[in-house]
């Protein structure tokens, strides 16, 4: 979200990558259509995206649907998605264990954020590890988030630091408020400083 400061976003927002994504022109989205019906699933997993970043929520249901059905794990986690910003935390789950294993670290992060709303230790200490495994940053960053939340900021910490690892200046300026909200005003500022040449890793 060019502009925003994320770290002032929620999780579910800041989980939510694939609606950032900007509308296709008209002709692009043709090109699409065309595309998705010969059964590209990158096409349409992409046409899912533009369709709802137009307001077409049945449309991208229906194209994530079907990406998904064809082995598009992104479209997976996106369609997850869907259900979950729609209430239906159930269906989600089902959809984003399946993506999970299959590696999709997004599906891993929304089935850890479930699980901590519904005080579910097992299911969070079952993917948690996983993403702090992988070398991706963004998840890592998300899941700090999650945690920070949710109130456990040790494991925030963890998140954060496995995140600033890999260089992602979100994940410092997320661990240097909670420096000052402890008081290390001087380490705050050291971190806020290096994260102000750091990449932003979303």
């Amino acid at each position: 979200m060019p502009g925003i400061d994320a770290a002032v976003l929620p999780g579910w927002v800041l989980m939510a990558r694939w609606f950032r994504r900007r509308s296709k022109p008209d002709e692009e989205l043709a090109e699409l259509v065309v595309e998705a019906e010969l059964g590209d699933d990158v096409a349409m997993g992409n046409l899912a995206t533009a369709l709802y970043a137009k307001g077409d929520r049945v449309g991208a249901l229906r194209w994530w649907g079907r990406a998904w059905a064809a082995g598009n794990v992104v479209a997976g986690f996106n369609l997850g998605m869907l259900y979950a910003v729609a209430g239906d935390a159930n269906h989600a789950q089902v959809i984003w264990e399946k993506a999970a294993a299959l590696g999709d670290p997004d599906a891993m992060l929304g089935l850890v954020r479930q699980a901590l709303d519904r005080g579910d230790t097992a299911g969070v200490d079952r993917w948690a590890p996983v993403i702090l495994a992988q070398d991706e940053a963004f998840p890592i960053t998300a899941l700090g988030v999650a945690f920070r939340d949710h109130g456990d900021l040790a494991r925030a910490v963890q998140a954060f630091l496995r995140s600033e690892d890999l260089g992602d200046g979100y994940a410092m300026e997320y661990r240097a408020r909670i420096l000052a909200a402890q008081g290390l005003d001087e380490e705050a500022d050291a971190l806020r400083a290096g994260a102000a040449t750091a990449e932003r890793m979303l």
